[in-house]
């Protein structure tokens, strides 16, 4: 999760934001001097704006990713919510024991080109399955059924929280694998009656969200390699697996995990997180990721216009959100934009202070509607 884990803390805590783990109730911005860091998602940490464009984090105390799998791009999910039973009849569980996740989608209609994957959401038009969205700490499971133009959408763990999930709601999750305690949960996942269609692999593995600073990566390339290994080894049959999601898509991460682990082929789609102030700032940093991956569709799993200042106004959000969607139609290439974020955090995050749906009492908010109308085009 910059579409901030479930309640993780990354991205700025679920982090990227659409994020993370099930995790204490994260704390919000701090008095402690910043420590800035340029990348593009981070969970419950305070983002800014750097000169470069890209983000920046502030400094939080944030507390430590819980195993269950369940996390926050934004914020942390404190909420103590069970998780349901999806639509496939299998019972999600505590993802660092193995439960079971939430099931896999399998309707067909159209979608970008080059996914070969179709939508299952209601009357998303022009769209096809590009209308994701990304769900932070705090998130109630009926929350995803007020956005109904979706067509996908995600957290920061294999399982859905908040309660009681409408088939709907079930049929559209797709599950996430954030860190390498929930490779075991991932492999028995896909290797069980439920398999998910997707499986999204760790969440920004070069970003920790613990301690002072910020800037211990949670695992070097290498220890992602060999943490994957037994999910390499038994993939299931029916699961397409999404890359793992740096925080910082420029970086030599991916590269490097890449030929650790030859694992390249093993992917069937590559993921980004965006958080800058302008749509442009976001469409260029895709193209110069597309110049690097050009061999496979890409997920936008995290995006929203980071702001320092929570200043942009709901006309300016808006126009940018209607920008990076018709870009991901016309670019041919991109097949799935997890908006950052569905639900309101319930502390600060810079990222996507200005871009939640719902709020914490599953009330609509102002940018919903806009949401709503978007066609891609």
């Amino acid at each position: 999760m910059r579409c901030v884990l479930l309640t993780l803390v990354f991205a700025l805590s679920v982090s990227a934001r659409c994020v993370r783990k099930n995790l204490p109730e994260q704390a919000g911005p701090t008095d402690k001097q910043p420590v800035e860091v340029t990348g593009v998602t981070t969970f419950g940490a305070k983002k800014q704006a750097a000169p470069n464009g890209n983000p920046v984090f502030t400094n939080g105390t944030l507390p430590a990713p819980s195993s269950d799998g369940q996390g926050s791009n934004s914020g942390s999910n404190g909420s103590g919510d069970s998780s349901t039973t999806s639509s496939t009849g299998t019972t999600s569980g505590d993802q660092a024991s193995g439960g079971a996740a939430s099931g896999s989608s399998d309707s067909t209609s159209d979608s970008p080109a080059g996914s070969g994957v179709t939508s299952s959401g209601a009357g998303s038009g022009n769209c096809g399955r590009l209308k994701g969205i990304c769900f932070n700490g705090g998130m109630k499971a009926s929350m995803y059924d007020m956005i109904t133009t979706a067509t996908d959408w995600i957290t920061f763990g294999m399982t859905i929280p908040g309660g009681g999930a409408s088939p709907r709601t079930q049929k559209d999750h797709v599950p996430m694998m954030p860190f390498k305690d929930s490779v075991a949960g991932a492999v028995e996942l896909v290797n069980g009656p439920n398999a998910p269609e997707w499986l999204l692999t760790f969440n920004e593995p070069d970003f920790s969200y613990e301690g002072p600073g910020y800037s211990t990566p949670t695992m070097s390339p290498q220890d992602a390699a060999e943490a994957i290994k037994p999910l390499l080894a038994k993939p299931g049959s029916g699961t397409k697996f999404v890359a793992p999601g740096p925080m910082n898509p420029t970086s030599n991460w991916l590269p490097d995990f890449f030929a650790a682990c030859q694992c390249q082929s093993f992917f069937s789609a590559y993921n980004i997180h965006q958080y800058q102030p302008t749509s442009q700032a976001v469409i260029n940093t895709i193209t110069e990721f597309r110049g690097k991956f050009s061999d496979k569709p890409i997920w936008i799993t995290e995006v929203a216009p980071g702001s320092a200042g929570c200043g942009l106004g709901l006309e300016k959000v808006g126009q940018f959100m209607k920008d990076i969607y018709k870009f991901a139609k016309d670019s041919g290439y991109v097949d799935r934009v997890f908006w950052n974020s569905g639900n309101k955090l319930d502390h600060m995050d810079t990222n996507v202070c200005e871009s939640w749906l719902v709020d914490g009492s599953g009330k609509p908010g102002p940018l919903l509607d806009m949401f709503e109308k978007i066609d891609c085009t």
